[in-house]
């Protein structure tokens, strides 16, 4: 699949034997129904249902999962989802 560099847009890397069912616990996408090289929109909600951050997710391998958000938010999107680890 090619890509090219926005600058306005930042990639944030899961992975780990754990990482699908980790993301799959936490955000709004179906990663069950995610195949290998496809992009799908999610989001991470407040307990609440309230949207904190939107995004494009897809599995770039068995473990390995890309979140494409805005670059400007990257930092405040990677802390809260460790704060689920």
């Amino acid at each position: 699949m090619p890509f090219a560099q926005l600058k306005d847009r930042a990639l944030v890397s899961v992975s780990g034997p754990d990482a699908e069912n980790f993301l799959q616990n936490i955000l709004t996408t179906d990663l069950d129904a995610l195949a290998a090289g496809e992009a799908k929109p999610g989001a991470l909600l407040t307990p609440q249902g309230k949207i904190l951050f939107d995004f494009l997710i897809s599995r770039a391998g068995e473990n390995l999962f890309r979140l494409e958000c805005r670059s400007d938010i990257s930092d405040d999107f990677m802390r809260r989802l460790m704060l689920y680890k």
